[in-house]
């Protein structure tokens, strides 16, 4: 089984750099620019991981990971929340959830594999 992960980030180069890399992965990558786009594919797709990008025009990924919760088909879904801003900024739009994790850009690729090992399975991915 393919892992479908998506990517949420309104900066073109990262949603390119981080797909790109996934896909080298055997990922089946699904980007978005923006947070209505985020749930609306996440909702169509049913990936088993989204990494979003906090703030994004449209909808903050926070703003996305409520909308998403609501839905039965995508409220399982695990997110890797990143952004340039440091967590403690950032920590009061953070959700509390076992299902969520956080990482600062710029994005170790192996701080980034660790983190998609440990959130895959809570996904519903089986290698």
């Amino acid at each position: 089984m393919i892992a479908q992960i998506l990517i949420a980030d309104d900066n073109p180069d990262i949603t390119t750099l981080l797909g790109d890399y996934l896909a080298s992965k055997n990922h089946r990558v699904i980007l978005v620019n923006d947070g209505f786009a985020l749930a609306q594919k996440a909702a169509e797709h049913k990936p088993h991981l989204i990494i979003a990008d906090i703030q994004m025009p449209g909808a903050y990924g926070s703003a996305a990971y409520k909308v998403l919760q609501t839905d039965p088909k995508t409220a399982g879904i695990p997110i890797l929340f990143i952004s340039a801003h440091p967590y403690e900024k950032l920590k009061p739009l953070l959700p509390n959830d076992p299902k969520t994790r956080f990482v600062q850009k710029p994005i170790s690729l192996t701080q980034l594999d660790d983190l998609i090992k440990e959130l895959l399975p809570m996904g519903g991915y089986v290698p």
